[in-house]
């Protein structure tokens, strides 16, 4: 399953995204638009965390503002 959006109409997941990844910029947060692998593997190696724990943490993120934008 592709879980990606348009992220620069959410700010919710912006702000979540940088409330859990601080060092995150906006250049990286925008390739959740294109890739969420490549998304989840960037995170992967700029924060030395597990790609799976990324991914999972990732996901809920996601789930987490489509919920409540819907």
């Amino acid at each position: 399953m592709v879980n990606t959006m348009d992220i620069t109409k959410n700010d919710l997941l912006k702000s979540e995204l940088k409330t859990k990844y601080a060092n995150l910029t906006d250049s990286e947060m925008n390739q959740i638009n294109n890739s969420f692998d490549q998304f989840v593997e960037s995170i992967s190696l700029k924060t030395h965390q597990q790609l799976e724990v990324v991914a999972s943490e990732v996901s809920s993120l996601v789930d987490y503002a489509k919920s409540k934008t819907i």
